[in-house]
């Protein structure tokens, strides 16, 4: 019960620190703590190809939860070589209020997680920035999140994390160690695996099967 009261206040504190970023530098990536237009496509491109490497189906159901500004459903589009249909989702109705602006026909939802069964949540560095400073507790609201989202995927998810040596919280960017981080995720989901690419060598990418 506790936690739940500081999962909701950290998505709180998440809300207003990414508004703020927003109001300082526009609806750009760098609004989203990302470096550059060319990193956030490098970790579409990837995300795509992680989609079209898991799916045995001609059409697809993808939830896109932290979906910002509908910067990835743009991408897919243009890129995915599966039918799909997308629903996004993020704690900011702002993000949420902009999306349902520039994607006229698509389904946006103000939620931490699905609120409709998916077969794939799609979550694109969504826990990396840290609002507090405890590892345990923000890994706690990593799983917490992660097992919501399992909850409605038919097929699985699909996220990033940032990885380094060990696992830290440094200038509120969450870092996670990969084996420390494959073995936690496989004591919760069973069916894990995960993926580093040179184009992004600060990320890491996992895949939760349910089968």
């Amino acid at each position: 019960m506790l936690n739940n009261f500081l999962f909701h206040s950290f998505n709180f504190l998440l809300t207003n620190i990414y508004n703020r970023n927003v109001k300082r530098f526009g609806y750009t990536p760098r609004g989203l703590f990302w470096n550059s237009k060319d990193s956030q496509f490098k970790r579409f491109k990837i995300i795509t190809k992680l989609i079209e490497e898991n799916i045995d189906q001609k059409a697809i159901k993808i939830a896109d939860v932290g979906c910002g500004y509908g910067d990835l459903l743009t991408y897919l589009q243009k890129e995915l070589k599966v039918k799909f249909h997308y629903d996004g989702y993020d704690i900011n109705k702002q993000f949420i209020e902009l999306c349902k602006k520039k994607h006229k026909n698509i389904n946006f939802f103000v939620s931490d997680s699905p609120s409709e069964v998916c077969d794939f949540s799609i979550m694109n560095g969504t826990y990396n920035f840290a609002v507090y400073e405890n590892l345990k507790l923000w890994e706690k609201y990593l799983e917490y999140n992660l097992t919501k989202c399992f909850q409605k995927s038919d097929k699985g998810m699909i996220f990033s994390l940032q990885q380094a040596k060990y696992s830290e919280i440094v200038n509120s960017i969450y870092y996670v160690n990969k084996d420390l981080m494959q073995k936690k995720l496989m004591d919760l989901f069973k069916n894990v695996k995960s993926f580093y690419f040179e184009d992004t060598p600060r990320d890491i990418y996992f895949v939760i099967l349910k089968s």
